[in-house]
């Protein structure tokens, strides 16, 4: 009986171990891809899937991110709204900016910081 108490216990600690492992949301490399001159407009929505907002007839497009600061990775963070339908940036701390040109090709590229 004691020793199936202890084998009981030492399954329930390591399952509970497990579960309470930290996961990291953000990713070091996910703006990596990201080059002046090179990376389309097709592959950073490829990549970094629908913008959070369209301007100029989508010449500019923005995405709001989510930092990790215990692998200094970013993560894309959701659009969301307030009940009365105003966007809230609470989970952002940061405006990705991207600019394109005519030819669909990225121009210029900013990281905002946007909350602390």
């Amino acid at each position: 009986m004691n020793s199936r108490f202890i084998l009981l216990l030492t399954v329930a600690l390591t399952l509970v171990g497990c579960a309470t492992a930290p996961q990291l949301k953000g990713s070091p490399g996910l703006l990596n891809f990201l080059a002046e001159g090179t990376t389309t407009r097709t592959e950073v929505i490829t990549t970094l899937g629908e913008p959070s907002g369209r301007f100029e007839s989508e010449k500019i497009l923005t995405y709001r991110l989510g930092f990790e600061p215990r692998n200094s990775g970013y993560f894309i963070v959701e659009r969301e709204a307030t009940a009365n339908g105003w966007p809230t940036w609470t989970a952002a701390k940061f405006s990705l900016v991207l600019v394109f040109d005519d030819h669909d090709v990225l121009r210029k590229r900013s990281l905002v910081k946007v909350n602390e």
